[in-house]
């Protein structure tokens, strides 16, 4: 009796040993394909099929997508063959089989049908898995299913095959495909992902009220993830809606505490003049991550607001070693240096700036309005009329103009300038129109 139950608990031992193993070879295959190391999970693969054929197989399906992923498609469908015969099928399996069916014309009603019940039996996750596929493939997919439409009867409902084709095409980055398809049925039969990723879209092409809207029906219709109130969120900011995004992100927050969050809500605190709570969430998200160069950006931009300029040079300096190549940071690094009284590199980095970013206006501004303060007026003159023509909106570049064509003594010129700058509301333009034109001014009055 003592040996049987020895037996038995060597065969227990053994069974959860190698159930362990498995899951350890998985981990370490799906470890090296996250890093994109391919070939060394296929020969990792062959070197456990030398010792335990049925974990190996096992592995088949991982094996398959790594034979995708190098292009050598005839390996992939051998380790596909094996996965079927042996019954060691998973959702990757599964897809990766769908892909190998695009060229086959006797299977074009099989893969539809493959589609169709992968996508009802949990849409997101359609969705999301589908991202496996290079571009150029999930491209590949959109047209077939596109191609299968075509061949439908009129009176045919294709809401489902829609659905999917957007899918394929979003995945694909071709958002112009997926808006098409996307709007042939979001009126009558949307659902919550289809509603998110229109508001993305929507979004993107800056309709942000539209955006606003479809994100709120993805809402209604069930989607309460924090990437749906981080998305909406962004949509708001971009809208000027700053307490809205503060709100939507103090939700996202609750359900995932994500570095992102803190600093995307700091960045609308920032906007609202709360500095200390901005300061609060760029520091927690820095905390949580202190590789992101835009953190360290946005966080010298409070610091800058706060006239803690040397905090600010020192946070854009960090910035721009992690990221020489990150937005604006030249300039907001001039405007640091000139708060610090070293205009020389002030102008060095607003020149970089116009440079690296020429649709940019504030560093021809800045640079503009520095020439005018050394009394170059004609230097400044040639920025400030770049600055205009980029941001005719912003009433401090027609004042300077309207100053350099004062100094200059080209008066009719200044009070045009003048008072473009007040109607785009600059209230300092006003006295400078008083100082300047109000002869002019007389003048006209005599004429008239």
């Amino acid at each position: 009796m003592k040996s049987l139950l020895c037996f038995i608990g060597f065969i227990l031992s053994f069974i959860f040993s190698f159930s362990q193993n498995r899951f350890y070879v998985s981990d370490i295959v799906q470890g090296k394909i996250d890093s994109a190391r391919y070939m060394s999970a296929i020969t990792y693969i062959e070197g456990i099929e030398k010792v335990d054929i049925d974990t190996a197989w096992s592995l088949f399906p991982k094996k398959a997508y790594c034979y995708y992923k190098i292009g050598k498609n005839k390996e992939a469908k051998e380790c596909l063959k094996i996965v079927e015969e042996e019954g060691y099928d998973t959702d990757l399996s599964e897809y990766l089989t769908m892909y190998y069916l695009i060229d086959v014309p006797k299977e074009k009603e099989e893969l539809m049908e493959r589609l169709i019940f992968a996508f009802e039996e949990n849409e997101k996750k359609f969705f999301n898995r589908i991202k496996i596929f290079r571009k150029s493939d999930l491209k590949k997919f959109a047209n077939f299913v596109d191609g299968y439409i075509a061949f439908l009867d009129e009176e045919d409902d294709k809401t489902i095959y829609n659905i999917i084709a957007a899918y394929f095409y979003y995945q694909a980055g071709e958002n112009m495909n997926a808006y098409n398809k996307l709007s042939s049925f979001i009126d009558t039969d949307p659902t919550a992902l289809s509603s998110f990723l229109m508001g993305i879209i929507k979004s993107e092409q800056r309709e942000y009220l539209s955006a606003i809207s479809y994100f709120n029906q993805a809402e209604n219709l069930g989607d309460k993830t924090s990437d749906l109130y981080m998305n909406r969120a962004k949509t708001k900011g971009f809208n000027e809606d700053y307490f809205g995004a503060i709100e939507d992100l103090n939700i996202a927050l609750k359900k995932n505490a994500k570095a992102e969050y803190y600093y995307l809500r700091g960045v609308c605190f920032n906007q609202v003049l709360r500095y200390k709570y901005a300061l609060d969430d760029l520091n927690i998200a820095i905390d949580m991550c202190d590789t992101i160069a835009e953190y360290f950006n946005q966080r010298g931009i409070v610091f800058t607001n706060l006239g803690m300029h040397a905090d600010a040079l020192f946070e854009f300096q960090t910035a721009i070693k992690m990221n020489p190549n990150l937005e604006f940071i030249n300039n907001n690094i001039g405007l640091a240096y000139e708060h610090n009284g070293q205009i020389s590199k002030a102008i060095e980095h607003y020149k970089i700036s116009i440079k690296k970013e020429p649709y940019y206006s504030d560093s021809f501004y800045n640079l503009g309005r520095l020439n005018y303060e050394r009394e170059k007026y004609k230097t400044a003159i040639k920025y400030l009329e770049e600055a205009y023509l980029l941001n005719a909106k912003f009433g401090e570049i027609t004042h300077y103009l309207g100053l350099c064509y004062a100094k200059t003594g080209k008066i009719e010129k200044a009070c045009y300038y003048f008072q473009i700058s007040i109607e785009a509301g600059c209230k300092s333009a006003i006295n400078s129109q008083t100082e300047f034109c109000s002869e002019q001014v007389s003048e006209e009055e005599v004429i008239d």
